[in-house]
């Protein structure tokens, strides 16, 4: 009888990219395994064309108690053997999961990329899989659809960039944005692709009003696996500390990553192209915080990476 699985990955999509080390060496240890993840209704798009994982289980926090309870039922029925969970519930403790990671086992890694401590989770289970290996499904309606999409460039050589992020303190300023993407159009004669989600329109629309060239608007153009297709297809991207970057990572891209108040040594890019973070070495930063604590300069370890700085990066990059 093969081993059935639970996986309880994190809410946000850039969090559970970083998870998916942990899908893939579970998918290598147990490869005859039934497999289940549960996430986020932003996870469901990422895991639901994944041809190894069994089920994708949604749990919404904002579900009545009633759906819970039947959550709760429906899982027990499964009769788990394995629980992973990054999340700390005590969840797989109601299950009675004889196997399971525990909440009050967990400790945080200072220093240790995201994506290294949610596989060192396995450890609690009694598995070791050293290094990291993101994946993201990309099926051939997915690839058709970017080769639809980019079929209006002619074949030019482009740069994606993503200006968005969850927390308007991890974006570099978007007339920043906007003057570099003009100087990649004007001097170095590539295409500029914008790109992001419902959640990115206002900032993609305030880059275009600055812009005075005239980029590509890829907004809400894409799903998170079709992204990293096109991503995939790009001479480089440029992003804030956001999901793009953490999909770059799994599509093997060029990087080029402004980070403020987050720790790059956390979530900075383990893509294996060439990748560039630029920082500001200032006194408060990373302090990883949800609001500016810099009360005499809000944002400087942002405000202060230059468009001459991000240009200069650019073109490093593209020499690689």
């Amino acid at each position: 009888m093969s081993k059935r699985i639970l996986f309880i990955t994190l809410t946000n999509i850039g969090d559970i990219i970083l998870t998916t080390p942990v899908v893939e060496a579970l998918l290598s240890e147990f490869p005859d395994s039934r497999l289940d993840i549960m996430a986020g209704p932003s996870g469901k798009g990422l895991f639901s064309s994944h041809k190894k994982v069994r089920e994708v289980i949604i749990y919404d926090k904002k579900s009545s108690p009633l759906a819970k309870f039947a959550l709760f039922l429906r899982l027990w029925k499964k009769r788990y053997s394995l629980v992973v969970d990054l999340r700390n519930t005590v969840l797989p403790l109601i299950l009675c999961v004889r196997r399971t990671t525990y909440p009050f086992h967990y400790r945080k890694q200072p220093g240790m990329h995201k994506s290294d401590a949610h596989l060192l989770r396995l450890k609690e289970v009694g598995l070791d899989t050293p290094g990291r290996n993101f994946f993201i499904p990309v099926k051939d309606d997915d690839k058709r659809h970017i080769e639809n999409l980019l079929s209006a460039l002619q074949g030019r050589p482009f740069i994606a960039v993503a200006p968005g992020a969850k927390s308007h303190v991890k974006r570099w300023p978007l007339k920043n944005f906007a003057a570099l993407c003009d100087r990649i159009k004007k001097e170095l004669d590539y295409e500029v692709i914008l790109l992001g989600d419902e959640y990115d329109r206002v900032v993609v629309d305030r880059i275009l009003f600055y812009m005075k060239t005239k980029p590509v608007n890829f907004i809400e153009k894409t799903t998170i696996n079709q992204l990293a297709c096109l991503i995939g297809k790009a001479k480089l991207l440029i992003t804030n500390d956001s999901a793009p970057l953490h999909v770059a990572s799994a599509a093997g891209a060029r990087v080029l990553a402004f980070f403020g108040p987050t720790d790059d040594k956390k979530y900075g890019p383990v893509t294996k192209a060439p990748s560039v973070v630029l920082k500001k070495n200032i006194k408060c930063a990373p302090c990883e915080v949800s609001q500016c604590i810099n009360f005499n300069n809000k944002y400087e370890c942002l405000k202060t990476i230059t468009v001459d700085e991000a240009f200069k990066a650019v073109k490093e990059l593209l020499s690689c």
